[in-house]
């Protein structure tokens, strides 16, 4: 779903702007960890309202910001809602499409980046205790791709292994993550031609 009015490259420069302009160290700080956090409450077994999880975006009680307009802060909840929905439509119609950020070198050379969207998931899954909705080994694989990228212990893991190993676990992430979605929601139907996860530069 998406607001006809906004084009969607517009719609996430919005997101990053209040994100970056009114977060503070514990908040969300870019769309693709925004959209890996909606992505782990879609995955919830319980249906959160957004009064359970939209605080947690900023952080605690005093990181909520002050808005000086009405209409911003409108506007980012509709934005937000937006994003949460697509995130939704996509694990119910077994089409995971996470949006990564990319970075572009000197040279030309293109890196996908998925670890602030694996962070943003990880934040999610601890808000609904999503860690705890199943049998331990399970979540332990479902999980582990995104804890390697989302995680500082992760990261100090991924410095130790050859390039093969972490394109291996970075092939792992939407299957696993469709996989935790379909455990918590049976009803969920799987694509077997899932189109290319987006990119944000």
């Amino acid at each position: 779903m998406q607001d006809e009015a906004l084009p969607v490259e517009a719609m996430y420069e919005r997101l990053d702007y209040y994100l970056q302009n009114y977060g503070s160290e514990r908040s969300i700080m870019t769309v693709s960890e925004l959209d890996g956090f909606v992505t782990a409450i879609g995955c919830s077994k319980d249906v959160l309202s957004p009064d359970d999880w939209f605080p947690a975006i900023w952080g605690v009680k005093e990181d909520q910001p002050n808005w000086p307009v009405k209409d911003e802060e409108d506007e980012f909840y509709g934005l937000v809602m937006l994003l949460h929905l697509e995130a939704v439509d996509g694990l119910i119609n077994g089409n995971l499409n996470p949006l990564y950020l990319e970075h572009d070198d000197d040279k030309g050379h293109v890196t996908v980046i998925v670890e602030d969207w694996c962070a943003g998931f990880l934040r999610g899954a601890r808000l609904t205790g999503l860690s705890r909705c199943a049998e331990r080994e399970f979540i332990d694989e479902v999980m582990a791709g995104v804890r390697l990228f989302g995680s500082p212990r992760g990261w100090e893991k991924l410095d130790a292994m050859s390039d093969a190993e972490r394109q291996f676990w970075r092939e792992t992430l939407e299957p696993s993550v469709t996989r935790l979605a379909q455990y918590n929601h049976p009803e969920i139907q799987t694509n077997d031609d899932p189109s290319a996860a987006p990119v944000l530069h």
